[in-house]
Protein backbone atom coordinates (compact mmCIF):
# COMPACT_ATOMS: atom_id res chain seq x y z
CA UNK A 1 0.00 0.00 0.00
CA UNK A 2 1.02 3.58 -1.56
CA UNK A 3 2.49 5.54 1.97
CA UNK A 4 1.67 9.21 3.07
CA UNK A 5 3.72 11.69 2.31
CA UNK A 6 4.66 14.79 4.87
CA UNK A 7 5.89 17.80 5.30
CA UNK A 8 9.12 17.88 7.97
CA UNK A 9 10.88 21.47 8.99
CA UNK A 10 9.74 23.48 6.09
CA UNK A 11 5.92 22.56 6.65
CA UNK A 12 5.75 22.14 10.63
CA UNK A 13 7.98 21.35 13.42
CA UNK A 14 -15.68 -18.30 -6.66
CA UNK A 15 -42.48 -54.49 -18.69
CA UNK A 16 -40.89 -55.84 -21.42
CA UNK A 17 -39.08 -59.06 -22.44
CA UNK A 18 -40.37 -62.23 -24.07
CA UNK A 19 -41.30 -64.92 -22.62
CA UNK A 20 -39.11 -68.47 -22.49
CA UNK A 21 -40.08 -72.10 -23.77
CA UNK A 22 -40.70 -73.17 -20.13
CA UNK A 23 -42.76 -70.29 -19.53
CA UNK A 24 -44.93 -71.28 -23.26
CA UNK A 25 -45.34 -74.68 -21.86
CA UNK A 26 -46.58 -74.01 -18.56
CA UNK A 27 -49.43 -71.59 -20.28
CA UNK A 28 -50.32 -74.57 -22.54
CA UNK A 29 -50.67 -77.03 -19.36
CA UNK A 30 -52.96 -74.75 -17.84
CA UNK A 31 -55.28 -74.43 -20.73
CA UNK A 32 -55.81 -78.06 -20.54
CA UNK A 33 -55.72 -78.59 -17.11
CA UNK A 34 -58.33 -76.21 -16.10
CA UNK A 35 -59.95 -74.08 -19.39
CA UNK A 36 -62.21 -72.59 -17.20
CA UNK A 37 -60.35 -70.52 -14.48
CA UNK A 38 -57.61 -69.50 -17.31
CA UNK A 39 -60.22 -67.94 -18.97
CA UNK A 40 -61.16 -66.09 -16.06
CA UNK A 41 -57.20 -65.44 -15.33
CA UNK A 42 -56.73 -64.51 -19.07
CA UNK A 43 -59.74 -62.01 -18.89
CA UNK A 44 -58.41 -60.15 -15.52
CA UNK A 45 -54.93 -60.03 -17.00
CA UNK A 46 -56.27 -58.48 -20.19
CA UNK A 47 -58.64 -56.10 -18.07
CA UNK A 48 -55.34 -55.24 -16.21
CA UNK A 49 -53.64 -54.62 -19.09
CA UNK A 50 -55.85 -52.54 -20.52
CA UNK A 51 -56.21 -50.39 -17.35
CA UNK A 52 -52.53 -50.03 -17.88
CA UNK A 53 -52.49 -48.85 -21.28
CA UNK A 54 -55.53 -46.35 -20.16
CA UNK A 55 -53.45 -45.16 -17.21
CA UNK A 56 -50.44 -44.49 -19.55
CA UNK A 57 -52.59 -42.88 -22.67
CA UNK A 58 -53.77 -40.61 -20.09
CA UNK A 59 -50.16 -39.87 -18.72
CA UNK A 60 -49.14 -39.19 -22.30
CA UNK A 61 -49.96 -35.87 -22.99
CA UNK A 62 -47.61 -35.06 -19.58
CA UNK A 63 -44.44 -33.78 -20.25
CA UNK A 64 -42.10 -36.48 -19.20
CA UNK A 65 -39.68 -34.01 -17.08
CA UNK A 66 -41.78 -31.34 -16.40
CA UNK A 67 -40.28 -27.89 -15.60
CA UNK A 68 -40.45 -26.59 -11.88
CA UNK A 69 -42.80 -24.09 -10.69
CA UNK A 70 -40.52 -20.73 -9.68
CA UNK A 71 -40.94 -16.87 -9.24
CA UNK A 72 -39.84 -14.14 -11.81
CA UNK A 73 -35.99 -14.52 -12.99
CA UNK A 74 -33.28 -13.09 -10.65
CA UNK A 75 -32.44 -9.73 -11.43
CA UNK A 76 -28.52 -9.22 -12.90
CA UNK A 77 -26.08 -8.81 -10.15
CA UNK A 78 -25.37 -4.62 -10.80
CA UNK A 79 -21.79 -3.94 -11.74
CA UNK A 80 -19.05 -1.89 -9.86
CA UNK A 81 -19.49 1.38 -8.99
CA UNK A 82 -18.12 4.26 -11.57
CA UNK A 83 -15.24 5.56 -9.53
CA UNK A 84 -15.31 8.98 -8.85
CA UNK A 85 -13.80 11.77 -10.73
CA UNK A 86 -13.81 14.53 -8.20
CA UNK A 87 -14.21 15.08 -4.48
CA UNK A 88 -17.35 16.39 -3.22
CA UNK A 89 -17.97 19.09 -0.10
CA UNK A 90 -19.23 15.57 1.85
CA UNK A 91 -16.24 14.09 0.94
CA UNK A 92 -13.72 17.71 2.47
CA UNK A 93 -16.05 17.53 5.66
CA UNK A 94 -15.59 13.61 6.30
CA UNK A 95 -11.58 14.48 6.17
CA UNK A 96 -11.71 16.51 8.90
CA UNK A 97 -14.02 14.72 10.91
CA UNK A 98 -11.83 12.00 10.43
CA UNK A 99 -9.05 13.38 11.74
CA UNK A 100 -10.81 14.75 14.31
CA UNK A 101 -11.91 11.82 15.58
CA UNK A 102 -8.53 10.73 15.76
CA UNK A 103 -7.78 14.48 17.89
CA UNK A 104 -10.40 13.48 20.56
CA UNK A 105 -8.78 10.48 21.59
CA UNK A 106 -5.51 12.60 22.75
CA UNK A 107 -7.55 15.06 24.35
CA UNK A 108 -7.22 17.79 21.44
CA UNK A 109 -9.76 20.38 20.75
CA UNK A 110 -11.75 19.65 16.97
CA UNK A 111 -10.89 21.43 14.38
CA UNK A 112 -12.97 23.79 12.34
CA UNK A 113 -12.79 22.92 8.43
CA UNK A 114 -11.79 26.37 6.95
CA UNK A 115 -12.79 27.11 3.07
CA UNK A 116 -9.84 29.00 2.44
CA UNK A 117 -7.82 26.25 3.49
CA UNK A 118 -9.41 24.01 1.21
CA UNK A 119 -8.83 26.36 -1.66
CA UNK A 120 -5.45 26.09 -1.08
CA UNK A 121 -5.15 21.81 -0.38
CA UNK A 122 -6.90 21.76 -4.05
CA UNK A 123 -4.31 23.61 -5.77
CA UNK A 124 -1.32 21.85 -3.96
CA UNK A 125 -2.84 18.43 -4.52
CA UNK A 126 -3.40 19.51 -8.57
CA UNK A 127 0.40 20.92 -8.26
CA UNK A 128 1.92 18.02 -6.30
CA UNK A 129 0.29 15.42 -8.64
CA UNK A 130 1.36 16.52 -12.04
CA UNK A 131 5.02 17.81 -10.87
CA UNK A 132 5.02 14.35 -8.34
CA UNK A 133 6.67 16.70 -6.15
CA UNK A 134 5.14 16.06 -2.58
CA UNK A 135 4.57 19.38 -1.06
CA UNK A 136 6.07 21.27 -3.30
CA UNK A 137 3.06 23.95 -3.61
CA UNK A 138 3.23 24.78 -0.41
CA UNK A 139 6.52 25.08 -0.07
CA UNK A 140 6.64 27.62 -2.74
CA UNK A 141 3.33 29.47 -2.18
CA UNK A 142 2.73 31.48 1.20
CA UNK A 143 -0.93 30.87 2.74
CA UNK A 144 -0.74 31.54 6.70
CA UNK A 145 -0.61 27.14 6.56
CA UNK A 146 1.60 25.88 9.68
CA UNK A 147 1.65 22.26 8.36
CA UNK A 148 0.32 19.86 5.87
CA UNK A 149 -0.42 16.45 5.77
CA UNK A 150 -0.54 14.63 1.99
CA UNK A 151 -1.70 11.40 0.57
CA UNK A 152 0.06 11.34 -2.76
CA UNK A 153 -1.06 9.72 -5.94
CA UNK A 154 -2.88 6.79 -4.35
CA UNK A 155 -4.35 4.23 -7.40
CA UNK A 156 -8.23 5.45 -7.11
CA UNK A 157 -9.48 2.16 -8.17
CA UNK A 158 -7.87 0.12 -5.13
CA UNK A 159 -10.42 2.15 -2.68
CA UNK A 160 -13.13 3.07 -4.57
CA UNK A 161 -14.27 6.08 -3.03
CA UNK A 162 -12.60 9.38 -2.22
CA UNK A 163 -13.52 8.77 1.52
CA UNK A 164 -12.06 5.32 1.68
CA UNK A 165 -8.52 6.69 0.76
CA UNK A 166 -8.65 9.48 3.26
CA UNK A 167 -9.76 6.60 5.88
CA UNK A 168 -6.79 4.93 4.65
CA UNK A 169 -4.74 7.49 4.30
CA UNK A 170 -5.25 9.44 7.65
CA UNK A 171 -5.10 5.57 9.59
CA UNK A 172 -1.26 5.27 8.47
CA UNK A 173 -0.49 9.03 9.55
CA UNK A 174 -2.30 7.84 13.15
CA UNK A 175 -0.22 4.48 13.39
CA UNK A 176 3.26 6.68 13.04
CA UNK A 177 2.48 7.27 16.98
CA UNK A 178 4.09 10.20 19.08
CA UNK A 179 7.36 10.09 17.07
CA UNK A 180 5.34 10.44 13.35
CA UNK A 181 5.75 13.93 11.65
CA UNK A 182 2.46 13.30 10.07
CA UNK A 183 0.87 11.92 13.56
CA UNK A 184 2.48 15.39 15.16
CA UNK A 185 0.52 17.04 12.58
CA UNK A 186 -2.59 15.62 13.54
CA UNK A 187 -2.48 16.34 17.21
CA UNK A 188 -0.75 19.94 16.78
CA UNK A 189 -1.79 23.03 18.31
CA UNK A 190 -3.68 24.30 15.28
CA UNK A 191 -7.39 25.40 15.06
CA UNK A 192 -8.38 24.75 11.35
CA UNK A 193 -7.57 22.41 8.69
CA UNK A 194 -8.44 22.38 5.08
CA UNK A 195 -8.65 19.07 2.66
CA UNK A 196 -7.81 19.39 -0.96
CA UNK A 197 -8.19 16.24 -3.74
CA UNK A 198 -6.74 16.08 -7.14
CA UNK A 199 -7.72 12.74 -9.58
CA UNK A 200 -6.54 12.45 -12.13
CA UNK A 201 -4.96 9.08 -14.91
CA UNK A 202 -6.39 6.71 -12.27
CA UNK A 203 -4.52 8.16 -9.05
CA UNK A 204 -5.75 10.30 -6.11
CA UNK A 205 -3.85 13.03 -4.22
CA UNK A 206 -5.33 14.72 -1.25
CA UNK A 207 -3.63 17.10 0.55
CA UNK A 208 -4.30 18.07 4.32
CA UNK A 209 -3.24 21.72 5.32
CA UNK A 210 -3.73 22.92 9.01
CA UNK A 211 -3.43 26.21 10.45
Amino acid sequence: MPRASIVFSAMRPSLTGSRNDSENKSVLFMRRSAPARLTRNRNSWLAALSLAGALMAGCSSSPSNPSPLGGPSPSPSPGPAPLPTQATSADLAYCVSETNRDRAIVGKPALHESASLESFAAAAAQSDAQSRSPHGYAKTHASGTWAENEIPWWPLASYGTVQAVMTQGIAQMWAEGPTGGHYQNIVGPYSQLGCGVYIGNGEITVAMDFR
